[in-house]
């Protein structure tokens, strides 16, 4: 274990992982050591024959499993980044060691009668964040089986270890099935309409792939600006029946069969843990706190939001119709390309006429200066930190007194094996030592972007400017982090809170201050113009309705494989279909579905939380309300933002933090106005 890097200082700049000399080989048994620590910290704390209290029980079993931790987060950047067969069956082989130790300590009598000993007598000189942090440790051992008795935790291992199997298996399918698939075009007439830096760069994948012509995938750079722009009809329904067929074409990467283990399988764990469903289990611990809670919220936004998204389609439907005759039959794959042409004729807008404008190194700096207006805080790039990716970009991130806050790692470009979508994750967590040093953390911003070609620039549309503003809020709220136990950090929030912080920076996007700090076209230097900034926010509504009812739609389908109070044996396809038919909106294709690729509720962590974005949406957008009152860049309502919210992690239940902020309890109606919403619900 010498010779393993995880084993040796690593001798970098702040610390960071040393990918360098870092190999697959070296994870196992760093993996296996850091069970070994970890093991060693549970038996001193049961070992001690003193009285039970924060300092010698709850302290050291928070503290413990640093190394363990450091090596899974470093792992699963590495894997998040590139997924091939070997690095799978080696994260197959850690999971499952990973989770046969997490029950061998949530399950030990011991170690949960100590703890439950110091949650049970509580003395008053424990300060609020250390109430807090033994709360959350014995509600975690509660909720992973410690009070179960006997067989029962033979059965909660079973499940628990059949479920990260699963998972794995899950998105495992998706990654190939989704790499599986390409589409060549030889006749460049069946290009017409497509951006010419996505026909560039499918002439470059087709002549690596040593074919002649073009080849377009699945992956999202390719896919949706081709479903988009693409004039030839029968090519776009191609790339729809292969996209929304994934993980259900009946080959070896089928997923049907593995979705009814899984949602049968938490249905056996939840009932093992006392309740009727896994969403019951979910949202325990959540804002929302019942299902009721949360069919509320969805119903509520579809009596507002359905009647006007059936207005989104049938205008682009009709428009459709408009252009091609009265025999059109319109289908799903025609939508996302008559809706950009209606854009167009609307708001005289596209994609193509905002992407010269939104350069990524460009749109970058205005996130880094966005933070630097409200926050105080900078970003230098540090080109000598080893990384997982040779993509990689790395910042150092520091505070308006020049103290040192965080390392971000900014990974952009799609690649094959990458997950699909973007994210935010940490690779060290934020917390101050016994001797009250604050360890920073270093934070990771995962896009999926299209990689430019030689001396040519990634150039965004509005869709994916957004996404980079809603993880770099992610990113913010990790960076800002500043508690003291690091289980609390951010952004270590209930589920349903967690996406408050990034959703609340999409709305700077629209924003004439935020936009020309960086908006300059890429060739010519020229300010994004007023009259393309007024077209943006004039179509800034088009299509809210249908979106907002798509997002619906989609926390149906997760309740309803949650809320299942029998095991699931029936079609995955017609279940899923059957959820969502009192709000379809284009028409149903029955081979098609979402459940099959659903990755944030079968192999994420969204599971019967999926309504969080719309219940975050509420949350953001009472936020923003405030900016809007006081000043879109006033760093007054900022800092009040980052002291009361991006600080804090989840040192204080949500709904007091953002109280606390906001000065009331979250209301509707910035939403709907936000919207373009004129109907509410009575009962709002």
């Amino acid at each position: 274990m010498k010779n393993n890097p995880f084993c040796q200082p690593y001798g970098t700049p702040f610390d960071a992982f040393p990918y360098d000399r870092i190999t697959l080989e070296h994870f196992i048994p760093a993996v296996e050591e850091g069970i070994k620590q970890e093991e060693k910290n549970i038996e001193n704390i049961c070992n001690n024959s003193s009285p039970a209290t924060f300092e010698n029980t709850i302290l050291p079993y928070e503290r413990g499993g640093k190394m363990l931790s450091d090596v899974l987060c470093a792992f699963n950047a590495l894997i998040y980044s590139h997924s091939y067969d070997e690095i799978v069956r080696v994260e197959e082989e850690i999971q499952q060691k990973y989770i046969e130790h997490r029950n061998n300590i949530t399950l030990n009598d011991n170690l949960f009668a100590r703890i439950k000993n110091v949650y049970e007598n509580m003395p008053p000189t424990l300060t609020e964040e250390q109430k807090r942090l033994t709360e959350e440790i014995y509600t975690a051992f509660v909720r992973q089986g410690a009070n179960l008795k006997g067989d029962e935790r033979d059965t909660y291992r079973s499940l628990s270890r059949s479920l990260t199997a699963l998972s794995l298996k899950f998105q495992e399918n998706i990654i190939k099935d989704t790499d599986s698939y390409t589409l060549l075009v030889t006749n460049e007439e069946k290009l017409q309409g497509l951006p010419e830096d996505l026909v560039e760069t499918a002439a470059k994948s087709a002549k690596e792939s040593g074919k002649e012509g073009w080849l377009f995938t699945l992956h999202r750079p390719s896919y949706l600006p081709f479903i988009t722009f693409c004039k030839n009809r029968e090519l776009r329904k191609q790339m729809y029946m292969a996209y929304s067929t994934i993980g259900a074409k009946g080959n070896e990467f089928d997923n049907r069969a593995i979705v009814k283990e899984i949602v049968n399988t938490r249905l056996q764990l939840a009932r093992l843990l006392g309740y009727s469903t896994y969403s019951d289990y979910v949202l325990a611990e959540r804002m929302a706190e019942t299902t009721d809670a949360v069919f509320a919220m969805l119903g509520k936004l579809t009596w507002s939001y359905l009647p006007a998204a059936r207005n989104d389609v049938d205008e682009v439907k009709n428009y459709a119709i408009e252009c091609e005759g009265d025999n059109f039959e319109f289908e799903p794959w025609d939508f996302a390309f008559y809706s950009e042409k209606l854009k167009e004729k609307k708001y005289c807008l596209s994609d193509e006429m905002v992407r010269p404008y939104f350069n990524l190194d460009q749109a970058i700096y205005g996130a880094f200066y966005l933070a630097t207006r409200l926050y105080g805080v900078t970003f230098k790039q540090n080109h000598e930190i080893p990384t997982y990716n040779p993509d990689v970009k790395v910042w150092e991130v520091y505070d308006y007194d020049g103290t040192y806050l965080a390392l971000l790692y900014c990974d952009f470009y799609a690649r094959k094996g990458k997950h699909a979508g973007a994210w935010m994750d940490s690779l060290k967590a934020q917390y101050k030592d016994e001797e009250g040093k604050n360890h920073r953390p270093h934070i990771t911003l995962s896009t999926n972007y299209r990689k430019p070609l030689p001396g040519k620039p990634t150039l965004l549309n509005f869709d994916e400017l957004n996404t980079l503003l809603h993880e770099f809020g992610h990113c913010l709220h990790g960076i800002l982090s500043n508690v003291t136990y690091a289980s609390l950090c951010s952004p270590n929030v209930l589920w349903d809170f967690v996406e408050m912080p990034s959703q609340i920076m999409e709305n700077f996007t629209f924003e004439e201050e935020f936009l020309k700090m960086f908006a300059f076209h890429h060739e010519t230097g020229e300010t994004i113009p007023q009259e393309l900034l007024e077209k943006i926010r004039a179509a800034r509504n088009f299509r809210a309705a249908y979106q907002c009812i798509r997002q619906v739609g989609l926390g149906l389908i997760d309740q309803a494989w949650h809320n299942i109070s029998e095991p699931f044996e029936g079609d995955v396809l017609e279940y899923e279909h059957s959820v969502t038919a009192a709000i379809k909106l284009l028409p149903t294709i029955a081979e098609t579905g979402i459940t099959p690729q659903f990755s944030h509720i079968m192999s994420g962590g969204y599971a019967a939380g999926y309504y969080s974005y719309k219940w975050a949406e509420m949350l953001d957008a009472d936020a923003f309300s405030r900016f809007k009152e006081e000043g879109v860049l006033n760093m007054k309502v900022a800092q009040s933002f980052r002291d009361n919210i991006l600080s804090k992690g989840d040192t204080e239940h949500p709904m007091k933090l953002y109280l606390r902020f906001r000065g009331h309890t979250p209301q509707i109606a910035a939403l709907l106005e936000r919207d373009g919403i004129n109907s509410i619900c009575p009962h709002f």
